[in-house]
């Protein structure tokens, strides 16, 4: 669920049209993750660290071997390059915390980096007929590298790292050479090493699938707990679940990241059960301690949901959900875009169906006075873009076939 905390904004327009550049963009995220697989934000930083080890490593070792290793000037320039660019990824992993960047950066400047590499140190060694066992560091690539990928990307690691190595040794070593005659059998090797990367894939894509049910069920587990002390939550959790779905999905996003909002957005109010009951139960007006103690479950649920990386998402919306547009709302007092995106289209879900549903200090409004609301405090409160796109689910129907009705008219601002 890590994976989407660096969602971009919306790709698509309130009314569904493609913003060029974001859709294309979003396109490129939901490939990118087909074939990454979800990027944690532990397995980045130990990456960072692995390369640096690696790098270091490799450094040490060239002068103990005396460079007795054909074409080792490249080795080593790759690896100092490896060096630098790693600052620039841990600064990415740790300070920026871009996850998904640091890992199709690392892997592409990896491949640029250490191919260019082998192919100078397969050209050295033709050039003089070595026959070092260097070509088993491909086994490592493939291996190290195939099984932290999505099964499908690493499938195509695995076909990029054999041709690389099928075609260095077509290029510099001739008929007759050893590196020439073995190349059958050691292809069939590395396709054999691919076969073991792709099955660990498998089986590390099948125990996250695994562990997003379990934090799924906790994540229900952990909303039914408010529901049992706010007897006004039960039907306004799952409402919330499926405007959230829904409006993230008209949005742009795919399914399962639209999944995975609705997910975090049944635990927007999980802070609430730190409320007393004199204040969460409480049948008149709140009093201005009371909205003082009221306010707070915002930094309880952050601080409750804090302790698993894996609630990641669903923190930043129960912290954030009452953050307004205009810098106006608790409890940080952020604005616009520093409010995370997840927390924004729950906050637009949250406040439409709270305002169609009954409380004991007020009466349900009808769905069009909750939509007029909602457009007017669109830009002070909302973020103005998600609103427009709640607002054309409401006249397009889609509100109405969630369990409300929609409107018989077309509302001016839509």
């Amino acid at each position: 669920m890590a994976n989407l905390i660096t969602l971009t904004e919306p790709p698509l327009s309130a009314g569904g049209q493609r913003v060029g550049l974001r859709g294309v963009k979003r396109w490129l995220g939901i490939a990118g993750d087909r074939m990454l697989g979800p990027t944690e934000d532990q397995a980045q930083k130990i990456d960072v660290i692995r390369r640096a080890a690696v790098s270091g490593t490799i450094i040490a070792t060239l002068p103990i071997q005396q460079m007795q290793i054909p074409g080792w000037p490249a080795v080593m320039a790759a690896c100092v390059v490896a060096l630098l660019y790693d600052v620039l990824l841990a600064w990415l992993v740790f300070v920026k915390k871009r996850y998904f960047l640091a890992n199709v950066l690392g892997l592409c400047l990896d491949a640029v980096i250490l191919m260019g590499a082998s192919l100078y140190v397969f050209r050295e060694m033709g050039a003089v007929g070595s026959t070092s066992a260097i070509w088993l560091v491909f086994m490592i690539y493939i291996v190290i590298g195939g099984f932290t990928l999505a099964p499908l990307g690493s499938l195509a690691y695995t076909a990029l790292w054999t041709s690389w190595f099928a075609l260095a040794t077509l290029m510099y070593f001739p008929a007759g050479t050893l590196y020439f005659d073995q190349l059958p059998i050691r292809l069939t090797f590395l396709a054999l090493m691919g076969v073991i990367s792709l099955a660990m894939a498998n089986e590390l894509q099948r125990k996250r699938a695994k562990l997003q049910q379990q934090n799924r069920q906790t994540m229900e587990m952990l909303a039914t707990l408010v529901e049992a002390r706010d007897t006004d939550a039960g039907a306004h959790l799952h409402s919330i679940q499926e405007f959230s779905r829904a409006l993230a999905k008209r949005l742009g996003f795919s399914n399962g990241d639209a999944e995975e909002i609705a997910d975090a957005s049944m635990m927007h109010d999980v802070g609430k059960a730190n409320i007393p009951d004199a204040v969460l139960k409480k049948p008149g007006k709140l009093s201005a301690e009371d909205w003082r103690i009221m306010k707070e479950h915002t930094a309880w649920g952050d601080k409750l949901l804090a302790e698993n990386a894996d609630f990641e998402l669903a923190r930043l919306v129960a912290r954030s959900h009452h953050e307004h547009w205009d810098g106006s709302g608790y409890p940080d007092g952020i604005s616009e875009l520093e409010i995370p995106l997840a927390a924004r289209i729950v906050a637009v879900a949250d406040v439409y169906d709270a305002l169609i549903s009954k409380r004991p200090y007020k009466d349900a409004w009808s769905p069009e006075e909750a939509i007029r609301e909602i457009q007017n405090i669109s830009g002070s409160h909302l973020d103005p873009q998600i609103v427009e796109a709640f607002v054309a689910m409401y006249v397009d129907g889609t509100i109405r076939r969630l369990g409300h009705v929609a409107p018989d008219i077309l509302l001016e601002a839509a």
